[in-house]
């Protein structure tokens, strides 16, 4: 019962995979605004492909934090409870 409600403690690889997704959900936004900003001096893409691989990047790093949230920052109430 008692280690029920024990926190259980992250070894250091946990802590550093958790950090490194964290950074990553901030990464692709960033790059996807980047290619969406640019001129087409700086990247000599087609628009229509920067447009389209700007608007991916955003949505992917808008579904790693939503994964990673749920994953490492969610709080976990229901877990010893059996309702």
């Amino acid at each position: 019962m008692r280690e029920n409600f024990e926190k259980k403690s992250e070894t250091t690889a946990q802590k550093v995979l958790k950090y490194f997704s964290l950074l990553m959900t901030f990464a692709y936004p960033a790059l996807g605004l980047y290619l969406l900003l640019s001129s087409p001096e700086q990247i000599a893409l087609d628009p229509v492909a920067k447009i389209g691989v700007g608007v991916m990047l955003i949505v992917y790093g808008l579904y790693r934090f939503y994964r990673t949230y749920q994953r490492y920052f969610k709080g976990n109430e229901s877990a010893g409870r059996n309702d």
